[in-house]
């Protein structure tokens, strides 16, 4: 079975056509154009879809093709997936050449081969050339500009698509870069098979948190490093188009967590992984994470410390709400502009294409982490940022803000590495992991206080009417009693979490 390795770029119809001026310097044939239509099966319960097969026929002039794709990997824009494509006599599944391409048991019963039905369906206008941008590589360039239709719904396509036919992983990057310096595109991970499959199914978009990524303990800290990182960039991405589009404020809070994690996973995995390689990539995330940060403490401020502090009706409260809620907009159009940024898209090339090459392979910063098994590592990581946690947590209830400050950090960081290598032992720790989380919002509220009293203060200058500065005195107390309640409950909390065993000592 061959393997498709892809970039997908996502463009806007009005720069679209502005692709081949782009690609102008690089000597190719006149892109050939020709309609393509598509039919995607499955069984009316998703059979295939759940067993991470996309099953098409595709009508290429009078031939039709058939192919069958496993879920592969997506992550940066870069589609690494098998592919399996025979040519049919017809609009007709060919069961054998399923066996074939190593898919017997999803059709071994009549009953699921008889279920199968069209699911979706693509139709779109594809005009592609071959470039050449280096000796030895190939890469396939495509335009596509349709629709995929499920029913009576529909989902506009125009996007880029670098396949590469021979060559290096490395200059698909390089060429993906030159296009996103040049076109205000978007890196897209949803293949149309997964977007019809969400169109199929009616399922509405909606914020995606961030899941547990797929480590084995066969694989080596490095390779764990790389499923990590593109884990938690595939995590940014999938909240990128709620993001821009300015939909639930989660999609931004979603993002900033997405970027946390990832640069945790620089710090988690720095025994392993020299980060020179990213330092250029790391840079320009932190940029964008900082305009997501600002955005995300006004939405705290508005969305959750007011609600819950009351006095709605008191004419100074709604005055400070209007304000928060302009500051607000400001903050999500910056953050929205940082997103949109020609350079986000790059740095995420950047990003994907340092992972994915893995030259920084051979300059392991601290060797002896290349002969331990990744059980090994995961637990003297756990262990060494336990130690740090309850380092910055002795005498708990005697801590001050910066203290406190510092110790939330600290949980945060022990909590994104527990759950980066929770397939290696889920089961021992859950217990930590549950403590840990209790821990981490406890802290996060009361740095949400802290916040919001230094946001007051910023926010008092701006109105010196009697009731506005009674609704920021009434606010300032509300933070700092609900800021001693945090306290209050963060001793039980802390108590709960160091008298937990050190299962990690037995790894």
């Amino acid at each position: 079975m061959a393997q498709e390795i892809e970039i997908k770029l996502s463009v806007e119809p009005e720069h679209a056509s502005r692709l081949w001026g782009v690609l102008a310097r690089h000597q190719h044939p006149k892109p050939a154009s020709r309609r393509l239509f598509s039919a995607y099966y499955d069984t009316p319960d998703w059979r295939l879809q759940s067993g991470g097969v996309a099953l098409r026929l595709r009508r290429e002039g009078r031939r039709w093709m058939q192919t069958v794709k496993s879920a592969g990997v997506a992550a940066g824009g870069l589609h690494r997936r098998a592919e399996h494509e025979s040519e049919v006599p017809a609009q007709l599944l060919s069961f054998p050449a399923l066996v074939e391409a190593g898919f017997s048991e999803l059709v071994a019963d009549r009953q699921t081969r008889e279920a199968l039905q069209v699911a979706f369906t693509t139709e779109f206008r594809r005009s592609s050339t071959l470039i050449r941008p280096r000796a030895g590589t190939i890469i396939e360039v495509s335009l596509d500009r349709g629709a995929i239709a499920a029913g009576e719904r529909r989902d506009p396509i125009c996007e880029v698509e670098l396949e590469l036919k021979a060559g290096e992983t490395d200059a698909l990057f390089d060429l993906a870069l030159e296009i996103a310096r040049a076109l205000p595109v978007r890196l897209d991970n949803r293949s149309k098979a997964q977007r019809g499959y969400a169109l199929a199914a009616r399922i509405e978009p909606a914020p995606v948190k961030a899941s547990t990524p797929p480590l084995s303990a066969d694989m080596t800290p490095d390779d764990a490093f790389v499923a990590v990182a593109l884990h938690c960039l595939a995590h940014l991405q999938a909240n990128e188009i709620g993001l821009l589009a300015g939909r639930n404020p989660e999609y931004l809070h979603q993002a900033r967590v997405a970027s946390r994690r990832l640069r945790s996973a620089f710090r988690v995995f720095d025994a392993a992984i020299p980060r020179s390689h990213f330092a250029r990539a790391l840079g320009e995330l932190k940029s964008v994470a900082q305009s997501l940060g600002e955005a995300r403490d006004l939405d705290v401020f508005g969305l959750e410390t007011l609600p819950h502090a009351g006095s709605g009706q008191h004419g100074g409260v709604a005055a400070l709400r209007r304000r928060i809620q302009n500051a607000r907009l400001r903050a999500a159009r910056i953050a929205r502009t940082a997103v949109a940024a020609p350079e986000y898209t790059a740095t995420l090339l950047r990003m994907t294409q340092a992972l994915w090459a893995g030259q920084w392979r051979s300059e392991t910063a601290r060797p002896v982490a290349a002969n331990w098994t990744l059980a090994k590592f995961a637990a003297k990581i756990v262990s060494h940022r336990t130690t740090r946690v309850k380092k910055c947590g002795r005498s708990v209830s005697r801590l001050g803000v910066a203290d406190l400050h510092r110790l939330r950090i600290q949980v945060k960081r022990l909590r994104y590495a527990i759950e980066f290598f929770l397939p290696l032992f889920e089961d021992k720790a859950a217990a930590t992991l549950h403590a840990l989380v209790d821990l981490q919002e406890l802290l996060g509220r009361f740095n949400d206080d802290v916040t919001a009293w230094k946001l007051l203060d910023t926010l008092a200058a701006e109105d010196s009417t009697t009731e506005y500065q009674q609704a920021v005195g009434f606010l300032r107390g509300w933070c700092a009693h609900d800021g001693e309640q945090c306290r209050i409950q963060l001793k039980e909390v802390w108590k709960r979490f160091g008298d937990l065993p050190q299962w990690w000592r037995s790894i």
